[in-house]
Parts: structure tokens; C-alpha cells; sequence
């Protein structure tokens, strides 16, 4: 069973190495069956029974952390009406105010140069919900354990690419906005109020992290990323 699909009442669990007690983990999943999945999984076997937020949008998470830092903050990298590019954004911001969180994208997306990006950025775990419920659960007791953890299929997915990826900064993912809400580069310059040389600069580093050769494989193959909803059936 996938982690997509995974959901079955949870019994009482048992002491586990992992988890504990006041420890509190933050999950975000737009479906709300896969979430009490992943909610089941943690408490069965990574000892989180207590502690776990579940929330359906990126935009929920700041606030949380604000009241209460997570241990571990497990996300899809959208929710209905978000983007990617809003996830990516989100990683950066966790990554720069709450250092000491650990972050494990769990999510439908299996595009290689994004999941390069991802490994670059800085999280701790990748997991793909294709995969079966056991990767999900070995994931979450590496990165507790003080170890990052790719999954299986994502290792065979970055196989082929090249190492070395860098993540995309705030500045790159800002233009990457414009640019595919229909924007120029020098509109996006004026409103971003930067040099046209500048924004060009964020534009051609971008187009090199993922991957794209011409303006035309960014908007063709790229744009998907800027897109609000069901963006994983592009």
C-alpha cells in the first residue's frame, strides 16, 4: 500500500525509540485521507502519538511555528490554490527562521530537476507518496536519528542528474513568478524595482539550476510550477 492510499484505524502504539512525549510534529496534505495516513503512520511506528497538527495549506505553517516550533515538519509541497513555487518558498523561510526543525517533503511530484532542487535546499527527508508506507515510516526514523534520508525511487530518479544542484534563492523563485504569470523581464524589473541586468541575471541562474537551455523549454516545461491546483497532473 502507497502513502497516498494509506489509512487504517490506529491501535494503541507502543513505546517507541523515536518519537516523544511533548514532542510536536507538523503535517501538510491537502487530501484529507492521506493526512490521517501519515498521521497513523507516525503514531504506529515512529512513537508520535501524541503532538501531531495536521494542515491542508502551505499558508497555515508560519503561524504554527510562530506559536510553537515543530520538531519536524513533514509537507507536500502544495496545497489547493498554492503552487511549487509557494513550497519552495515556504522550505527557504523554514530553513532560515527555524533552523533547528527537521523538514521531509513527502509529496506526489517526481520531476528530477525539482527533486534535485529539493535535495539542495537543505531538508533532511524526501519521500515520494507512490511509494509503499514502509519508505514514509524509514524516512522519519533516519531523519530523527540526525540523518538525511532519500527514498529509494528518488535516489533512482536523481540518478541521472548531475550533482552539485543548488537551491533556487527568494530572488530567483520572485522572478520565476512574474515571469510566468505573463510578465517580462523588465515589467518584473520595475516591480521587483531591480536592474533589468539583475532580474536577467536571476532569470538565466534559475534557468540553469533547473535545467532549462532556452526561454522557450522555461515556459513550456516550467510553467506548470507557477500553476495553482491538481499541478502534478500537468
Amino acid at each position: 500500500m502507497t502513502i497516498a492510499h494509506t489509512y487504517h484505524r490506529v491501535s494503541a502504539p507502543s513505546p517507541h525509540p523515536y518519537g516523544q512525549k511533548g514532542e510536536s510534529v507538523i503535517v501538510m496534505e491537502s487530501c484529507p485521507i492521506t493526512a490521517l495516513g501519515m498521521r497513523n503512520i507516525l503514531a504506529q511506528s515512529c512513537g508520535f502519538a501524541d503532538g501531531v497538527q495536521l494542515v491542508s495549506n502551505l499558508s497555515e505553517i508560519p503561524g504554527l511555528m510562530h506559536h510553537r516550533p515543530a520538531k519536524l515538519l513533514i509537507m507536500e509541497l502544495c496545497g489547493e490554490e498554492e503552487s511549487v513555487l509557494d513550497g519552495l518558498r515556504l522550505i527557504a523561510l523554514c530553513l532560515e527562521h527555524w533552523p533547528s526543525t527537521s523538514m521531509i517533503i513527502c509529496t506526489a511530484l517526481d520531476d528530477p530537476r525539482v527533486l534535485q532542487l529539493l535535495t539542495a535546499s537543505g531538508i533532511k527527508g524526501l519521500v515520494l507518496k507512490q511509494e509503499p508506507a514502509v519508505a514514509l515510516t524509514q524516512c522519519v526514523q533516519q531523519v530523527i536519528s540526525g540523518r538525511r534520508s532519500y527514498s529509494h525511487k528518488v535516489r533512482q530518479l536523481l540518478s541521472n542528474q548531475s550533482s552539485g544542484g543548488k537551491a533556487l534563492t527568494a530572488r530567483e523563485l520572485d522572478v520565476l513568478s512574474y515571469l510566468f504569470s505573463g510578465k517580462s523581464v523588465t515589467t518584473a524589473a520595475l516591480m521587483m524595482h531591480r536592474d533589468v541586468r539583475t532580474v536577467s541575471t536571476h532569470k538565466r541562474n534559475a534557468m540553469h539550476k533547473l535545467g532549462f537551455q532556452s526561454d522557450g523549454e522555461l515556459y513550456l516545461q516550467g510553467k506548470w510550477m507557477a500553476k495553482t491546483g491538481p499541478v502534478f497532473a500537468r
